[in-house]
């Protein structure tokens, strides 16, 4: 795992190690600890009054009856502005325009706090969907030859191996492969960082939150970025209201997929010619 700060970073760096190298990377400081701050008490408020919701790969805590010590909460476009703004950092875009395409959209965007006694999560990968053990019903000859998936972390909280830091397998994004029993995992790391940094892994790496040994919670902000083809594994503009659709920022408009036509009714289309190099000119 390599570390650069939030002045002196190279793109082309931080993309071969995430494809080539451990695949995850560590941007220091790149958020204002009163954003953090501002943040992290709006997602323990949620987290605190909201209810159970969705989670996976936790079937451990699930067994152990601790499952309400691992929460989420989902959508974070329509939870506060400050979401949205800590989605656009300047840093991000240039990144993920630069490995995913100038039309990259995010496929989740959700808060994950673990408090004290949580059990990990199984190892797994984001790419190319959270089920990829149902290997399947994926196209045959699927590969990591190329990004598909970028994922991101936001600490709110420190993350250290005693609260849990998230493990992942270094180099395992190489070879796109579900992990099992029967893999070695033997050179497990931790992505240690602190609230303020940003942390980029490859969707292919082996990962999966670690158990929260500590006496305090441990929260992240988590962030899928996908390019504009592939479908969101999180629905996320249901539930936000045209106002907010019509007056979100550029950059917003383009995460959610506003952006992008399709899917298309064709049947209702008026356009007669609408896609072409011809087109263009």
């Amino acid at each position: 795992m390599k570390v650069f700060s939030n002045s002196n970073y190279n793109a082309d760096f931080i993309f071969d190690e995430l494809m080539t190298g451990s695949g995850v990377v560590v941007i220091e400081d790149v958020y204002h600890m009163n954003v953090i701050h501002s943040a992290k008490e709006i997602i323990n408020n949620l987290a605190d009054t909201q209810g159970q919701k969705e989670s996976h790969f936790n079937a451990e805590a699930e067994a152990k009856g601790k499952i309400n010590l691992q929460q989420r909460v989902w959508n974070l476009f329509g939870k506060d502005p400050i979401f949205s703004k800590i989605i656009s950092h300047d840093i991000i875009f240039e990144l993920m325009s630069n490995f995913l395409g100038t039309e990259f959209a995010c496929g989740s965007y959700c808060a994950s706090r673990l408090l004290p006694g949580s059990p990990g999560q199984e190892l797994h990968i984001d790419y190319p969907y959270w089920d990829f053990y149902n290997k399947e019903t994926f196209p045959r000859g699927l590969n990591s030859s190329f990004a598909q998936n970028i994922q991101a972390t936001i600490p709110l909280d420190v993350c250290t191996k005693l609260s849990g830091a998230t493990a992942y397998i270094p180099g395992s994004q190489k070879n796109l492969h579900y992990p099992n029993k029967e893999d070695d995992i033997t050179s497990r790391k931790q992505m240690i960082a602190k609230p303020g940094d940003l942390v980029f892994f490859n969707g292919n790496c082996w990962h999966g939150a670690m158990p929260n040994k500590s006496e305090n919670q441990r929260a992240v902000l988590l962030i899928e970025f996908l390019p504009k083809y592939i479908k969101p594994v999180e629905d996320l503009c249901s539930l936000l209201t045209d106002t907010f659709k019509d007056s979100c920022d550029p950059r917003v408009r383009q995460l959610l997929g506003l952006n992008y036509q399709y899917p298309k009714i064709m049947e209702q289309s008026k356009v007669v010619n609408a896609i072409g190099i011809g087109k263009e000119k």
